[in-house]
């Protein structure tokens, strides 16, 4: 264990009631404040002991897996969204194999969920991959970005019909995610030439961010754990010559920054220790080596897993809530994914020329 110590760190305190989040299963909460509450609440693994708040009594709130962040008076706020796995077409919690076709504009998806393929033909070479759970029902959506248009278009998973909208323009860089925290991918571009982010919310509003450097490549991840996708970015070029991690908090607004990587490296940040924050890492094809930096402490590690020439595509592929190594090899189309809980996956999918769908947004 290595430790790393953070460099040009800007950190902003903000003072708030204090919070405490309690989590658990099913759950029934019946008026659940002054007037007509505060009792007990308990069901599976979850207690809620005195209840109190606003003075209106409230009415049942029912629900599966579930996260409370201080439900008191004075505090509080609604429960986080679930946590999405990354090209998740199937819904089943486990990224999917999948490509984009280029030539004839064909996305091919083998489920994890029972074996099948799912094909379809939407969009064309130049188009953009911007896929991500524009809908919110737990399900990745095939989705693009049309430069030349600045336009979105959306396949529903529900029924395969798709919707269209503009938002961006050529030269944009998409980078969706769910900014918001409602459980929906946002549409959301990054412009190098003004150093800008523009973030469309699904729960309303726009938000217009300046944040980054010439040449810096985007990074979105959930690096605090709030549910929420937070600005950043990758500076392949930075003051000493080594590549530097920017990110910017939604939950305070602060930013840190740290040096990890060189230029040449491919930014491959996730969850990979299961701790609900994305860790900082990266894959360097000379070597074929991953590099992760613990969201915890700071502290790295390293491992080997592909070779130069293959295309790395992170993802959670056995469903266990962490992110695992894996790569796409063109010259035999095939995938190897060493998962964290279900060892090692070797699966060929794809012809010459296809694009790996998980790929997207490495940078």
């Amino acid at each position: 264990m290595k430790p790393l110590a953070t460099i040009g760190t800007l950190l902003i305190f903000l003072v708030a009631p204090l919070a405490f989040a309690q989590t658990g299963g099913t759950f029934t909460i019946t008026k659940s404040v002054i007037a007509g509450g505060g009792g007990r609440a308990t069901a599976g693994t979850f207690t809620l002991d005195g209840t109190i708040g606003e003075p209106v009594a409230g009415t049942t709130s029912n629900g599966g897996s579930f996260s409370l962040a201080s439900g008191f008076w004075g505090g509080g706020s609604a429960a986080s969204a679930p946590r999405r796995t990354v090209f998740d077409f199937d819904g089943d919690g486990q990224t999917d194999i999948s490509i984009f076709r280029p030539g004839p504009g064909e996305w091919w998806i083998y489920k994890s969920s029972n074996g099948g393929n799912f094909a379809t033909q939407f969009g064309a070479g130049t188009d953009r991959i911007a896929s991500a759970d524009f809908r919110g029902d737990g399900k990745t959506d095939v989705a693009f970005f049309r430069p030349s248009t600045g336009q979105w278009f959306v396949l529903r998973s529900e029924d395969l019909s798709f919707y269209a909208f503009p938002f961006g323009s050529n030269g944009d860089v998409p980078v969706p995610a769910d900014y918001d925290a409602d459980g929906k991918a946002d549409a959301a571009v990054f412009r190098p030439s003004t150093l800008t982010w523009f973030i469309q919310k699904s729960g309303g509003g726009t938000d217009i961010i300046g944040f980054g450097a010439a040449g810096d490549v985007p990074t979105v991840a959930d690096y605090d754990g709030d549910a929420k996708a937070d600005i950043a970015i990758y500076r392949p070029n930075g003051s000493s010559g080594a590549g530097e991690w920017w990110v910017r908090r939604s939950s305070n607004a602060s930013v840190f920054a740290l040096q990890f990587g060189t230029p040449t490296d491919k930014t491959v940040q996730g969850d990979y220790t299961g701790d609900g924050k994305a860790d900082i890492a990266f894959w360097r094809p000379s070597t074929g080596f991953w590099n992760v930096l613990r969201s915890e402490d700071f502290s790295y590690y390293a491992f080997p897993f592909g070779a130069n020439g293959d295309v790395p595509v992170p993802g959670d592929y056995d469903g266990d809530g962490r992110n695992d190594a894996a790569v796409f090899r063109p010259s035999s189309s095939t995938w190897f994914a060493q998962r964290s809980t279900a060892g090692t996956l070797i699966q060929q999918f794809g012809i010459a020329g296809d694009i790996p769908l998980p790929s997207a947004f490495v940078r």
